[in-house]
């Protein structure tokens, strides 16, 4: 690897390319949208799947590109929701009777905005099927791959438990839909989330048996080769064309032709190549998680071992595995806290173990998909056995004191200071250690990265801003202020109201506020104090029942000041009085109201009114959504 390699026509081609997509993203990826108003029910669609369909409440979910919408042609993507198990999978076309409507946005701040992330997948619209029928089946390789997909996981449910079967088709597979939540944040405590999305040690496992089988056979290198590459594509196939997936089999693919037609073939080359070809494919793939961390990771593998090669090599594998793990996470640690505002901070430690460890769970997961009979039943036993004490190793790492960190959404001056510190890593022998340049990069690197972390959160200048949100319970609220951020009545999922707060770059919370001493006002605030810190909670008086003593004992064991407050007194910048009806408060039945700074909060945190500039601001809910909006924007320190 040198640093020319950064000066070839393709690097520059896919870098060329990439810039143009990402200046004019709205012009070039804005969904089509369709030709009348939404919402319309009963409508005749034409449509192909493009995706294997995932479970759903009542049903099934999978997108789809239409053909023709009333009869006459149109290409649309429409996220469908279909009742039962239509029967109906990956490439078929369908024909179906469709209730449309527009998705929903977020409901939260932090929280998964669907509208959004539909709109990155070029997906307009919801479907809901009133009928559905297959209008044309998909080719024979695919329903053969379909096929393949359905028997191994049918096997894994059959011969294992329920949690094994899901971590079974995650790592073989890449399908971790069906992997219970409370594992998926081990997994990703642990830093082995990577573990359930398919990618390339899956693609390199398949061809390195293939290719072995092969040439015990006594076939030759090239039809060794061939072999392998053609099983591995009908694996992608039935892995569903994810974007680790394709990465590693375009590089794959790069190499073998390279090979054939005897010329030097470079991971480097073949990483850009994959790259340009998938986005030449589907432009919106650039904006995608999955897409960014895959080739991030490949990237870091690539030029961190090619650059520090003659380095690690002294070490032995005593050194070389530990840089394995470390070069393919060096890059994606800013991507973490920007999509799930947690870091793993074992993941090096866990990676030694775990890999290798998921190579060997791929290769039973393998056997079962593909044995029957009491070879089946032998390898579920030792299925069962070898995930269990994976999964104990999982949740053991997990469980490490500070394993993992929430942080705050880092700015983007701290997202580029962050990549270009790693990238100086990554290339400190090319750059020369004894050289002025290595020290000035690295220098101008932390200089970034700095200034990215001292410029606050997103909400630090915006002066006041309000955001009101909740569900049909409970009525929450962030108010954001130049002396902090402050939420009343977590009455959500800790884990959501967390990802508002830190979506918003705050570490933490100046105070958490009740308006009542009702359950849907506090049943998220253990789990909240577990992940972020909360200087104070502030009460109204009365009876605590017992629920809100044990949340109050956790927000307290975290560190959280816990205070009542009467109308008149004042703590952590907050003041309440009460909504009266002329009867006194009982903290059961009525709500207090609370000013924060400028804010008034009232109607049991559904009503929110501050004074921006001289103008009166408004937010108010009902049922959760906003009824009526606030003025101003943050240019002029308000915002709602």
């Amino acid at each position: 690897m040198l640093l020319s390699h950064y000066r070839r026509p393709l690097f520059l081609l896919l870098l060329a390319y990439a810039g143009t997509l990402l200046l004019f993203r709205g012009r070039l990826l804005e969904p089509e949208p369709l030709p009348f108003p939404l919402p319309r029910s009963g409508v005749p669609v034409v449509g192909r799947l493009t995706e294997y369909p995932a479970a759903a409440p009542g049903g099934v979910r999978f997108s789809l590109r239409t053909e023709s919408v009333y009869g006459r042609p149109l290409e649309a993507g429409l996220m469908v929701y279909a009742a039962g198990s239509p029967g109906v999978s990956y490439g078929d076309t369908v024909e179906l009777l469709a209730d449309l409507s527009l998705p929903r946005g977020a409901e939260s701040p932090g929280g998964l905005d669907w509208a959004e992330y539909l709109s990155g997948r070029g997906i307009t619209a919801e479907a809901r099927a009133r009928e559905l029928l297959t209008a044309r089946p998909a080719g024979p390789l695919l329903r053969l791959a379909r096929r393949f997909r359905e028997s191994a996981l049918a096997a894994f449910r059959k011969g294992l438990s329920g949690e094994a079967a899901a971590v079974f088709g995650g790592i073989v597979l890449g399908e971790k839909r069906s992997v219970p939540a409370e594992l998926k944040a081990a997994f990703q405590d642990s830093g082995a989330m990577h573990l359930l999305v398919a990618s390339g040690s899956n693609v390199g496992f398949v061809v390195a048996v293939v290719y072995f089988l092969c040439s015990r056979l006594g076939l030759g290198r090239r039809r060794a080769g061939l072999a392998a590459l053609a099983l591995a594509g009908f694996y992608v196939l039935a892995a569903g064309l994810d974007a680790p997936l394709v990465r590693a089999y375009l590089m794959f693919s790069a190499g073998l032709l390279a090979c054939l037609l005897r010329r030097e073939s470079g991971t480097f080359q073949a990483l850009c190549a994959a790259a340009l070809l998938i986005l030449l494919a589907d432009p919106r793939s650039l904006f995608a998680a999955g897409f960014q961390m895959s080739f991030l990771a490949a990237y870091g593998l690539t030029v961190g071992m090619a650059a520090w090669g003659r380095h690690l090599e002294a070490g032995g594998p005593a050194l070389s595995l530990p840089a394995v793990s470390f070069f393919a996470q060096l890059c994606l640690y800013p991507l973490l806290a920007v999509y799930f505002h947690r870091v793993s901070m074992v993941s090096l430690l866990s990676n030694l173990v775990l890999v290798p460890a998921s190579g060997v769970a791929m290769g039973l997961g393998f056997g079962l998909a593909l044995s029957g009979g009491m070879v089946f039943m032998a390898l579920a036993w030792t299925g069962g056995v070898f995930m269990a004490a994976f999964l104990w190793l999982v949740r053991f790492f997990a469980g490490l004191p500070f394993a993992a960190v929430s942080v705050p959404e880092p700015s983007p001056l701290a997202v580029g200071g962050a990549l270009a510190l790693a990238l100086t890593v990554l290339h400190a022998p090319l750059l020369g250690f004894r050289r002025p340049r290595f020290y000035a990069a690295g220098a101008a690197a932390a200089a970034l990265f700095l200034a990215g972390l001292f410029t606050g959160g997103r909400e630090a200048s915006r002066g006041t801003a309000v955001s009101l949100f909740g569900d049909r319970e409970t009525s929450c609220a962030l108010v954001s202020l130049p002396s902090g951020l402050y939420l009343v009545n977590p009455g959500l999922s800790g884990p959501k109201l967390a990802a508002a707060v830190l979506t918003l770059g705050a570490s933490g919370l100046e105070g958490v506020i009740l308006t009542s001493l009702e359950r849907r006002n506090y049943s998220g605030l253990k789990a909240l104090a577990g992940k972020v810190r909360i200087k104070s909670v502030l009460l109204p008086p009365g009876p605590r029942p017992p629920s809100l003593r044990a949340a109050l004992a956790g927000a307290e064991a975290a560190g959280a000041g816990v205070r009542v407050l009467w109308p008149g007194e004042e703590a952590a910048g907050a003041a309440p009085d009460w909504d009266g009806r002329g009867r006194g408060y009982t903290g059961r039945d009525e709500s207090y109201s609370w000013r924060i700074g400028p804010v008034r909060l009232s109607g049991g945190g559904g009503l929110a009114e501050w004074d921006c500039g001289g103008r009166r601001a408004e937010l108010k809910t009902e049922r959760g959504k906003v009824v009526t909006g606030g003025i101003g924007e943050a240019g002029d320190g308000c915002g709602g």
